[in-house]
């Protein structure tokens, strides 16, 4: 009997400890998945404010990138092998190099 309360206490503590990493790791503004599950192909360059680019890791097999737009502010997943994503990312890279 004492064995089987010490196994259920075990359980109920190893579950909290679980379920209060996922929250902290939420709170870090860490996600455990991807953010695009589509991405946007054609040309819309003009309209984009700013650039997020998200390495592949544990928690995605894909680079991301993230645009917001000007006006509506709208977050839009880019596709990463675009050749126009591609001109804006080194472009990007390019200025940052020279700052």
């Amino acid at each position: 009997m004492y064995c089987k309360i010490v196994v259920i206490s075990v359980i109920v503590l190893v579950a909290f400890l679980a379920i209060g990493e996922g929250k902290s790791l939420k709170g870090m503004g860490v996600d455990q998945r991807c953010r695009c599950i589509e991405t946007e192909s054609r040309r819309i360059g003009k309209h984009i404010e700013t650039v997020e680019i998200f390495p592949p890791d544990s928690h995605c097999k894909d680079k991301e990138i993230i645009a917001t737009l000007k006006e509506t502010k709208q977050e839009i997943c880019l596709d990463p092998n675009a050749p126009w994503v591609k001109k804006v990312i080194e472009k990007i890279i390019d200025n940052s190099k020279s700052s």
